[in-house]
C-alpha cells in the first residue's frame, strides 16, 4: 500500500512539473558593434504542483562568459554542435510535427521589432508580411490578449539595412510535453531505422 502511494506521488509530481522562463531587457540592435546589449537575464524556475518552487537558475551576460571560458563546457558544445549537423538529414517534416506537441503558454510578451532596408519599397512590403506571420505563430500559444501581450514591427525609412529587437517575457511548458515529445522522438527514428534496414536485400551480402 506504502509502495502504491509513492507511485503516485511520482506520477503526480511528474504530471504537475512545470518549466518558468523569465525573459528580461533583451535588446539586438544591428548597427551597433556589440549587437546585444549586457544587462539581459534569463531566469529559470521549474515547479512542482504548479506552485511550489525546486529548482531556479539565472542566466546574465556575466554567466555566459564565465561558461565561454570553461573549456569542459564549450567542448561539450561544440560535440553536440557537430552530432547535429552530423544528423540533421534525420530532421523531417514529421519532426518539426512532433515537435509542436511542446506547448508553450505565453503568460507575458513584449516585442518590439524595428526593420530598415536599403530600398524603401521593399520595407515596405516586408513589414505587413513579417507581422501577418509572428501574429499567426503567437495566437495559438496566447490564451488571452490582454496588456500583457504586446508586439509591433516598425519600419525605419532610412535607406539602411537595420534590425532593432527589444525583448521580453513569461513562457511557461509543462514538463509531461517534453517527456511526452522526447518518446514520440525516439520511437520514430527507431521506426525509420527499421524500415530502413527492411528495404535490405536480406542475402544481399551473401555469396551465390
Amino acid at each position: 500500500m506504502v509502495f502504491l502511494f509513492v507511485i503516485l506521488v511520482i506520477v503526480l509530481a511528474i504530471i504537475t512539473l512545470k518549466i518558468k522562463v523569465e525573459v528580461e531587457n533583451v535588446r539586438f540592435n544591428s548597427y551597433e558593434k556589440n549587437h546585444l546589449r549586457n544587462n539581459y537575464k534569463v531566469n529559470i524556475k521549474i515547479y512542482i504542483l504548479g506552485r511550489l518552487p525546486i529548482f531556479k537558475i539565472k542566466i546574465d551576460n556575466n554567466k555566459i562568459k564565465q561558461l565561454i571560458k570553461n573549456d569542459i563546457i564549450m567542448d561539450k558544445v561544440k560535440f553536440e554542435k557537430n552530432k547535429i549537423m552530423l544528423n540533421k538529414n534525420d530532421i523531417n517534416m514529421k519532426t518539426l510535427k512532433t515537435l509542436k506537441n511542446i506547448k508553450i503558454d505565453i503568460k507575458k510578451l513584449n516585442l518590439d521589432i524595428n526593420i530598415g532596408t536599403e530600398n524603401a519599397a521593399l520595407t515596405a512590403i516586408i513589414i505587413p508580411i513579417l507581422s501577418t506571420i509572428l501574429a499567426i505563430s503567437l495566437r495559438k500559444h496566447i490564451n488571452k490578449y490582454n496588456q500583457n501581450h504586446v508586439f509591433k514591427i516598425t519600419p525605419i525609412y532610412i535607406n539602411q539595412n537595420l534590425i532593432n529587437i527589444d525583448f521580453s517575457g513569461i513562457f511557461e511548458v509543462k514538463m509531461i510535453h517534453i517527456i511526452n515529445t522526447i518518446c514520440i522522438l525516439k520511437k520514430e527514428r527507431k521506426i525509420d531505422k527499421y524500415e530502413r534496414t527492411s528495404h535490405r536485400r536480406p542475402y544481399g551480402y551473401s555469396y551465390e
